[in-house]
């Protein structure tokens, strides 16, 4: 990212890492981002994702989780906050709305 800086000062690089607040890593970063959605939504999605059991989602969901700060500390922590429990149409449109501010924060 250093790199890609020197050549465009005014890019704009995303990662995506769900652990950045746990593994102190979010100095490293101009902005810090959280997406989030509801604990049921969580679930229903990683079973389709995984094509298994809700039961068998929601064990593994509950231990990802329990890794990880709570929604609410990482809400505390963000710059920006997108809430995907809504239509990938408004989630699409806060994504957006986000990324302008960060166009226009970069310069």
């Amino acid at each position: 990212m250093q790199e890609m800086g020197r050549q465009d000062p005014h890019a704009v690089a995303m990662v995506e890492a769900a652990l950045i607040l746990e593994a102190g890593a979010a100095e490293h970063f101009d902005r810090l981002i959280v997406v989030t959605c509801g604990a049921e939504q969580r679930v229903a999605r990683f079973a389709a994702r995984q094509k298994i059991e809700v039961e068998a989602a929601r064990k593994e969901v509950t231990r990802r989780m329990a890794a990880q700060l709570s929604d609410e500390e990482k809400m505390k922590a963000a710059d920006y906050v997108i809430d995907n429990s809504g239509s990938l149409e408004q989630t699409r449109e806060r994504v957006q709305g986000v990324w302008r501010e960060l166009r226009r924060e970069a310069g």
